[in-house]
């Protein structure tokens, strides 16, 4: 144990005797228990949850007591964990226990130094797997050739997902009133986002080549009077229903696409898709990384940088390296004023 840990564990051993010095009224520990709740995210308490009862009936099976959560026992509960998790769940596993173990048991396990470092080395083996994108020339030829009367929903989907590097679940509970009508263009807000960021974005007209807020127009001209409050309604024989659209119908978006493009294995081209085809042309058109993790929402540089596909980045790399420049190009700045500097592409013989 560190000077630093020694400290927090000595500052929290005094706090806990002066609060032991008074007594607390059972009303002010219940609104307090209840305000520590509110540090799990809402939307996934469930699973949160599971996670601490694995953990628990770990322990029962192996033996340890309640208060058995030090970092070797954790150590021993993620060894076990790693033979049926792949890197990545490891790490969400590793998340979520410590946001339990810091609610329910006051126990911090980011000081746990062994027990990062073990999840680090585990993510150095493991190679992820990134959803296939569609690149501007297949996402063009599927928004015109494909039949309105069947894929009207689909591409209406594409636009948006696209367009705004949308997740699936952002689709799924987009409210028609986020879509507005601007004449030339629309603009869409995404107001409840997976990291707490609000982002908006527009679709032009000649979007991908077509014009996408026209193809948007008749997909919303085509809602019942008693549709909800939903944007996306299925859609069946050129008619909408007043069923709302689930986010698995949505995260089939670019499979679909893909299947009419008759592109291989069109099942690896899945929601996240659109994430990353949005990321990827936004890169490969010249925006900078701070434009893209604006875009997309994103935080880190690490992660908005992993949404971008690297064949076309590399291939553009690869151009300016390996390309050599025709005979007698000016590719250098000019030696005086009047004679511009050339350089000599075969360095080895002399000038004569």
């Amino acid at each position: 144990m560190n000077i630093f840990q020694k400290n927090l564990q000595n500052r929290h051993k005094k706090m806990n005797d002066n609060a032991e010095s008074f007594s607390i009224p059972a009303e002010i520990k219940q609104e307090a228990h209840e305000a520590t709740l509110r540090l799990l995210p809402a939307k996934s308490k469930r699973v949160y949850k599971t996670e601490m009862v694995e953990f628990d009936k770990w322990r029962k099976k192996r033996g340890l007591g309640e208060g058995a959560i030090t970092e070797e026992v954790l150590l021993a509960y993620f060894f076990n964990v790693e033979k049926h998790f792949a890197a990545s769940s490891m790490w969400t596993k590793y998340s979520m226990l410590k946001s339990m173990l810091k609610v329910h048991k006051g126990i911090d396990i980011s000081q746990y130094g062994k027990l990062t470092s073990y999840l680090k080395v585990g993510s150095r083996k493991y190679k992820t797997k990134k959803a296939k994108i569609l690149e501007r020339n297949q996402i063009e030829e599927f928004l015109k050739k494909a039949p309105d009367v069947e894929y009207l929903q689909v591409k209406v989907a594409l636009i948006l997902g696209v367009a705004g590097a949308c997740r699936c679940n952002e689709l799924t509970f987009l409210d028609i009133s986020d879509v507005q009508d601007k004449g030339s263009y629309l603009y869409v807000l995404i107001p409840d986002t997976k990291t707490n960021i609000s982002r908006s974005f527009t679709v032009m007209e000649e979007a991908f080549s077509v014009n996408s807020v026209e193809m948007c127009r008749k997909y919303i001209s085509l809602r019942p009077k008693a549709a909800g409050r939903r944007f996306f309604l299925r859609y069946v024989d050129g008619k909408c229903t007043t069923q709302h659209v689930c986010i698995n119908t949505i995260s089939k978006t670019f499979s679909k696409g893909a299947s009419f493009l008759g592109l291989p294995d069109p099942e690896s081209f899945t929601g996240h898709g659109m994430r990353r085809s949005s990321a990827t042309l936004l890169a490969n058109a010249g925006g900078d990384i701070t434009t893209v993790k604006r875009h997309g929402g994103w935080k880190s540089i690490t992660v908005a940088e992993n949404y971008i596909e690297e064949s076309l980045c590399k291939m553009a790399i690869a151009e300016k390296i390996q390309v050599l420049p025709n005979v007698g190009e000016v590719v250098g700045p000019s030696s005086t004023s009047e004679t511009p500097h050339r350089v000599n592409l075969n360095p080895g013989q002399n000038n004569k």
